[in-house]
């Protein structure tokens, strides 16, 4: 009887695990390119991002690689395809010309992730360099 009540348990732990990973929203990735940015950004850098909001987390993965000079900062910003806007996400990134790096971002204004949940194209990560402080890549959420 002992046996079968760990199995009920571990279960019902995978259970809530599964259930835990469905509360969460993954959104498709994200091309990251020069062509994106407002800055006129030259240079071929390119990359992928993408994420998932689970409560107040931000969780990311950005993969870069070419940028004409190392990173200087990463954000999310709002605003439309073609027009810059305000940070709204800072991320944490390397200070390297190419990097993969995974995080997450505790976000205090519940405001902001409900706008990304419900208009993701109102939204854009890039990445910043000292070659193009506006942005070297760009990409607009999905």
């Amino acid at each position: 009887m002992h046996h079968v009540t760990r199995a009920a348990i571990a279960g019902g732990i995978s259970l809530l695990a599964v259930c835990g990973a469905v509360a969460a929203s993954a959104a498709p990735a994200v091309p990251l390119n020069n062509g994106q940015e407002t800055t006129d950004a030259k240079g071929g850098a390119h990359g992928m991002f993408s994420y998932t909001i689970d409560g107040d987390q931000f969780c990311y993965t950005i993969e870069v690689d070419g940028l004409t000079t190392a990173a200087a900062a990463a954000h999310v910003h709002l605003a439309p395809r073609g027009e810059a806007g305000p940070i709204r996400i800072p991320l944490s990134v390397p200070n390297e010309t190419s990097f993969d790096v995974s995080g997450c971002a505790t976000v205090s204004d519940p405001a902001i992730l409900a706008g990304i949940q419900e208009d993701p194209g109102d939204w854009y990560v890039n990445v910043h360099t000292p070659t193009y402080p506006g942005g070297e890549v760009r990409g607009q959420l999905k």
